[in-house]
């Protein structure tokens, strides 16, 4: 059984994977993770923006559908047995790049 941290650092870990570690490492500063705890799992967020301006006015983070993330990983990672499902991601090669 997984306690938060736990999941946490195995599914942002995963979804760094996921991306890229290269990539994700080399857009560091257009990046930000997010996760939250559910009852049987962690859900766990990295998302890359490096194609628009970065607006630092705002501290509002959207992490919803309709997110304009050009690149993001998603995932759960259960507490039960550390099972990761990946829920969206749009990866580097998936997309053009503007």
């Amino acid at each position: 059984m997984l306690t938060f941290e736990e999941a946490k650092k195995i599914g942002i870990n995963a979804c760094v994977d996921k991306l890229g570690r290269d990539f994700v490492k080399k857009n560091r500063e257009y990046s930000c993770t997010s996760y939250g705890d559910a009852d049987q799992y962690a859900f766990c967020f990295v998302g890359i923006d490096n194609h628009s301006e970065p607006s630092f006015g705002s501290h509002e983070l959207i992490l919803d559908g309709d997110s304009k993330w050009p690149y993001k990983a998603t995932c759960n990672v259960w507490y039960k047995d550390g099972r990761i499902e990946f829920l969206d991601c749009i990866i580097p090669g998936d997309m053009q790049t503007v």
